[in-house]
């Protein structure tokens, strides 16, 4: 069974609590849209909250804030950063929420977020989209940012494509990124990402994930998301699908949708699904990953990618 109540958290006097008999997750309504909070009952936000942050709303200054949120990709100046500082409306439903961003000033698109909970399994269902409310098209695909607490690991699949003589899969770095950073493990079927409290410098790739999955392991809480990679079509930052992103006070889990040329009053939707596992043991190497990881994930990889899909309305 399924709960929905209003609640204060963090100083945001209009939040809903969203739960099950396993897990539980927050949402924003004074800002947002945002889900500002997701794990077990009585554990830890597997989200990052900034927490000189936390409570503010208004003003013209983009914050962060943390917890999941839905950006437009390409990522550009002004453009991605416009603020979420105001109040959305939102639709109460039986499982879950629905939350509604009036349409951005500059942009004239607007943000949508749905989340659903699983009856009883600690599963959430998390559908986004973005709707062009102007009067010219748009070139722009979904952008769905997940901001973790830091100290936790991060594991991505990498693509397995015979390709023959021909390369077979791009891995995006921006000019920031070191390939010989001490957080990352360059696998033979894995990327290992580790969140660095004591490490500022940035590091981000991005590339086509495939396999539709990557998960973050923090203190044996494993949050997995999985989404639908659509072979064949065009995605923002050379192809990439998946993003991650990793400073000192967090790791960000970045799943994107193709680019679609949004032509006024059609929308683009987005879709993840979310799970929480406990697991025990630390996740250092590949061998690792195949012993604590695999076991969880590749049981239910195939199933939660057939459901998901990504759409131009």
């Amino acid at each position: 069974m399924v709960e929905v109540k209003k609640v204060e958290f963090k100083g945001w006097e209009n939040c809903f609590l969203i739960s099950n008999e396993k897990v539980e997750a927050i949402v924003t309504t004074d800002v947002g849209p945002r889900i500002i909070y997701f794990g077990f009952k009585g554990g830890k936000n597997v989200f990052c909250i900034v927490e000189d942050q936390a409570g503010k709303k208004g003003g013209d200054e983009w914050r962060i804030y943390g917890g999941t949120r839905l950006w437009h990709s390409p990522e550009a100046m002004p453009r991605s950063y416009y603020p979420d500082n105001t109040p959305i409306e939102y639709e109460i439903l039986p499982d879950g929420i629905v939350l509604i961003q009036p349409t951005e000033e500059w942009t004239k698109l607007q943000k949508i977020v749905e989340f659903k909970l699983d009856k009883s399994l600690p599963k959430a269902y998390v559908t986004y989209k973005i709707k062009n409310n102007g009067l010219f098209d748009v070139k722009v695909a979904a952008w769905a940012l997940s901001v973790m607490r830091p100290g936790g690991v991060e594991i991505m699949p990498i693509p397995k494509i015979d390709a023959g003589l021909l390369p077979s899969y791009p891995l995006v770095i921006w000019p920031y990124t070191k390939l010989n950073d001490h957080r990352v493990v360059w696998g033979e079927d894995f990327i290992i990402l580790k969140q660095d409290p004591n490490c500022k410098p940035a590091f981000k790739i991005g590339y086509p994930n495939l396999d539709g999955w990557a998960c973050y392991l923090n203190e044996g809480d494993l949050f997995i998301k999985y989404y639908n990679h659509i072979e064949g079509a065009e995605y923002p930052d050379f192809g990439s699908s998946y993003e991650t992103y990793t400073t000192d006070f967090m790791l960000e889990m970045e799943t994107l949708s193709p680019l679609y040329n949004l032509s006024p009053n059609s929308e683009i939707v987005h879709k993840e699904e979310w799970e929480l596992y406990k697991i025990s043991g630390d996740i250092s190497s590949e061998d690792d990953v195949k012993r604590f990881i695999l076991p969880v994930v590749k049981k239910d990889a195939n199933k939660s990618r057939k459901r998901l899909d990504t759409i131009n309305v």
